[in-house]
């Protein structure tokens, strides 16, 4: 048994192993496109993330590891640079080492979005994926991807792309809305759309911020002492029924500058916390 983290609960983004080339669309936006706030902060930041707690007969006994996570913002577009290392130990079997490397590029009209994903066990890749989201005039799109070439999905009108996500929670946060749900497509794996369904909990007090970064000259506390709240949420496969329980839940502190400095998430069988060990700001670049 294994897990994956996706860029879009990560950097709620979620979730983000080599670039594809990035080609102009030339095409219209969807009609639900969100730009991106401005307010979210180009960062790299690297988490620990460790098993917290797990029930009798998951068949799984610890998980460990370290994700690295880049986000920034080239004026145009947000790119994401995203990467996991894991080691899964089992009672009855030897441990299994799990990397993960995903990227992205979002243009913040949402007119390009393109991913790609590599997945290897023990040093040998058992997944590749890469792809392309194209929209349509009516708020549709499809994601088609070039590796596997026979898998694509249609996504429905309102989809948002990662950043689009995180800055629609965070504008519901700043509204003073509790709840918020949305469909999210990021290209993180091969079981396509996701619905979220988020519940945005309380502030956090002055006094909780300067926790975050308390005693670790590795965090940079000048870009985690704006506004933050708790969240939760609960991630729904898409083409799954109505009515079906969520995939995993997640617990998490979101900035109003986009970062996450805190998660656990919630498989059922077990969960998994995830805590900021490092954070950096990227240069801002001069955009026209």
């Amino acid at each position: 048994m294994q897990f994956r983290l996706t860029h879009a609960v990560i950097a709620l983004g979620l979730l983000t192993a080599a670039a594809p080339a990035f080609a102009a669309a030339g095409v219209t936006p969807p009609a639900a496109a969100v730009k991106s706030d401005d307010a979210l902060v180009g960062h790299k930041a690297l988490y620990d993330f460790r098993l917290t707690s797990v029930q009798s007969g998951a068949g799984i006994s610890d998980i460990r590891g370290k994700m690295y996570y880049e986000q920034d913002d080239n004026c145009e577009a947000w790119t994401t640079d995203h990467r996991f290392n894991v080691e899964y130990q089992y009672p009855e079997r030897r441990p299994v080492e799990n990397t993960s490397h995903y990227v992205a590029f979002e243009s913040k009209d949402a007119r390009q979005f393109y991913y790609s994903s590599e997945r290897e066990e023990n040093g040998f890749t058992i997944e590749q994926l890469r792809g392309a989201v194209k929209p349509n005039a009516d708020g549709t799109a499809k994601a088609d991807f070039s590796r596997p070439d026979d898998l694509s999905f249609d996504l429905p009108k309102g989809y948002l792309l990662p950043t689009q996500h995180t800055t629609e929670v965070i504008k519901h946060a700043r509204a003073g809305d509790k709840f918020f749900t949305a469909v999210m497509f990021d290209g993180t794996d091969a079981d396509g759309p996701v619905e979220i369904n988020a519940f945005i909990g309380k502030k956090l007090t002055p006094d909780e911020i300067k926790k975050i970064a308390a005693d670790n000259p590795k965090i940079d506390a000048g870009i985690v002492n704006g506004d933050a709240w708790r969240v939760r949420m609960a991630v729904f496969p898409l083409k799954e029924e109505k009515g079906m329980s969520p995939t995993y839940e997640m617990d998490l502190i979101l900035h109003s500058n986009g970062i996450v400095s805190w998660s656990l998430v919630d498989y059922h069988a077990f969960k998994v916390e995830q805590k900021l060990l490092a954070l950096e700001k990227l240069p801002v670049r001069k955009c026209n």
